[in-house]
């Protein structure tokens, strides 16, 4: 009875346990026209989005027309030690293919694979000319494990200058960053995954590009303006507010006015976003076999990649439910419409229907996906490796859309997902 008659009346969202969330997010849904979930109706809500994961019991609980913001186990590849292992296990098996993320050690468990590879002199081909810098032992990187917003990073050469009291990753440091200006820069970005049966992949076209306030040198490796890109550190910076060269004001970009940055400065970009897409889709295919088959529920991450100067990817770590914090305009510019997108492309309806959206929207999808080829995950896994990058990258790449606040509502009923076809931009 109670679900006949919630079949009636607007979409209703509901925060973290709290019902406090990220302002943007709220205004989002506000805008939409969406309604607050009130605690003193129980389970009359359709949209649950926590920061932190769900329990294996809420997926188990939930109704047709409800939805959760994380799938089971979805999330394994956000703590960086697991990452870490993942793509050390593919690269095992399929190669070079899987060499965009830096070498790593978990410790305490690698502390002697670690201080063996420490104890070797930089070789040869990695020394550059008459910079001392490149002569000396190579730089590594520390990064607690349950850590985030760049908390407890440090850089060091030598092995007697690491100190660390948890689970911790320790990885060769990218010592030759692309600079735009003198800054070190990476690049947030976004992606959607309402399913991983079949692996269905989304990554917004638009995105954050995060510069270091203190111009990149490896003279200093004990301050992080220099070699730390995340906002909540730079915001602290003496240099935030000045007028940084090329940079500007502020640490951060679009991800289209470094694109610009880039057609001006004549650098062809093209096979660099190729790799960022084959990047991805091959994180997510190093963890696809361990997720269970649910419906109703999505996940969405945050991608943090390095370019350098070379313009090779690198693949620093992914976040489960990235910040989505309005701490200057570039976040509204960026983040408002992402999520609104986003919502689109999952179908999520003005009002309530009683109909499970996500059964909707694989009916709907192109007949060209053989779903039962792909029923198992064992041969899930074998097939998705056989993927293009055109085929299986790039398809979540909507540009950004002025809409008003009506017009963003009617929009979410009628419009189905947008599959674009390979190679679009």
């Amino acid at each position: 009875m109670m679900e006949e008659c919630f079949g009636e009346g607007p979409f209703v969202f509901r925060l973290n346990d709290s019902g406090s969330g990220p302002q943007l997010l709220t205004q989002v849904c506000l805008e939409r026209g969406w309604k607050e979930f009130n605690p003193v109706n129980g389970d009359h809500w359709n949209l649950w989005w926590k920061t932190s994961g769900f329990p294996t019991s809420h997926h188990r609980a939930l109704y047709g027309w409800q939805y959760i913001n994380h799938i089971p186990k979805g999330s394994a590849i956000c703590r960086k030690d697991n990452l870490a292992r993942y793509l050390r296990c593919m690269r095992k098996v399929y190669g070079s293919i899987y060499d965009f993320s830096p070498m790593g050690y978990n410790l305490p468990l690698e502390y002697t694979k670690l201080a063996a590879e420490c104890s070797r002199s930089r070789p040869e081909s990695e020394k550059y000319g008459g910079d001392r810098h490149f002569a000396e032992k190579p730089v590594w990187i520390c990064k607690p494990v349950g850590q985030s917003q760049g908390r407890g990073i440090f850089l060091f050469r030598k092995l007697s200058e690491l100190t660390y009291d948890s689970n911790t990753i320790v990885q060769r440091y990218i010592e030759r960053p692309l600079l735009i200006g003198g800054y070190k820069f990476d690049l947030r970005l976004y992606v959607c995954i309402p399913s991983y049966y079949p692996l269905t992949v989304y990554m917004y076209r638009e995105g954050l590009t995060r510069f270091g306030t203190d111009k990149f040198s490896l003279n200093d490796l004990r301050n992080p303006f220099r070699h730390l890109t995340n906002c909540s550190i730079n915001k602290l910076s003496p240099g935030y507010g000045e007028m940084k060269e090329r940079v500007g004001s502020g640490c951060k970009w679009t991800l289209r006015r470094l694109r610009k940055y880039f057609q001006q400065a004549g650098l062809n970009d093209w096979l660099l976003w190729q790799r960022i897409s084959v990047l991805v889709i091959l994180t997510l295919i190093s963890h696809a076999s361990q997720i269970p088959q649910t419906v109703n529920c999505f996940e969405f991450f945050g991608f943090d990649v390095l370019i350098d100067n070379t313009l090779r990817p690198w693949l620093l770590e992914v976040n489960m439910g990235p910040a989505l914090g309005n701490d200057c305009d570039v976040d509204i510019m960026v983040k408002k419409p992402m999520l609104h997108d986003m919502f689109d492309l999952l179908g999520f309806p003005l009002h309530n229907t009683g109909l499970s959206v996500f059964d909707i929207w694989r009916n709907s999808r192109s007949d060209e996906e053989d779903e039962e080829s792909l029923s198992d995950s064992g041969c899930q896994l074998k097939e998705i490796t056989k993927m293009t990058v055109l085929n299986a990258a790039n398809k979540w790449r909507r540009k950004p859309r002025k809409l008003s606040a009506t017009s963003r509502v009617h929009s979410a009923n009628r419009r189905k997902p947008r599959i674009l076809s390979p190679g679009t931009h």
